[in-house]
């Protein structure tokens, strides 16, 4: 298992919300995608995945009204 520290940001422009709630929280993963499938089950599918470096990975999901960004990095 790899530590991460895991930054979250939902937007919900149905709400009136045009700035992300951002959130922080480290855990030891085996797998960044397992975390997300955990938090959206079906969505899961929808959201692409990013590496942008060999310790940085990035999963997005807008489907025009809530967007969420899950960014990992390795610590």
């Amino acid at each position: 298992m790899k530590e991460y520290e895991i930054e979250a940001k939902f937007t919900n422009a149905c709400a009136g919300a045009f700035r992300p709630q951002t959130f922080f929280e480290e855990a030891e993963l085996e797998d960044p995608a397992d975390y997300v499938r955990q938090k959206h089950g079906a969505d899961f599918q929808n959201f692409s995945k990013e590496v942008l470096s060999p310790t940085r990975t990035v999963f997005r999901y807008d489907n025009g009204s809530v967007a969420y960004t899950y960014e990992f990095t390795e610590i």
